[in-house]
């Protein structure tokens, strides 16, 4: 899996590369088939599927008639579909206060 970190002035950085790269660099990533990890750097929350999303909305901006756009979207929903499950089963292992915390967040 490769992370990339999001820093405060929201550059990404892919720690594989050892690089900064822009959005459409990362959803070009994905259309390659990477498995890709996003994080906050310095707190560690993920933040894949928001990433994601931007990721798509950058490509299909740049590449209106471009065929892979399917394939894209495809790939960053199987991925937040993941990160959604994983959301679920924490939240299913959750006291009933800590839910109720979040709830109101």
């Amino acid at each position: 899996m490769r992370l990339i970190l999001k820093y405060s002035n929201r550059r990404l950085y892919d720690t594989h590369q050892g690089k900064v790269i822009t959005l459409l660099e990362l959803s070009e990533l994905v259309l390659a088939g990477e498995d890709i990890h996003v994080e906050r750097k310095g707190t560690g929350e993920d933040i894949s599927a928001v990433t994601m999303i931007h990721a798509i909305l950058e490509y299909v901006r740049r590449n209106p008639d471009d065929e892979a756009r399917a394939d894209l979207a495809e790939r960053v929903l199987h991925a937040l579909r993941g990160s959604f499950e994983d959301d679920d089963r924490a939240t299913r292992g959750a006291t009933e206060s800590e839910k109720t915390r979040v709830g109101a967040i």
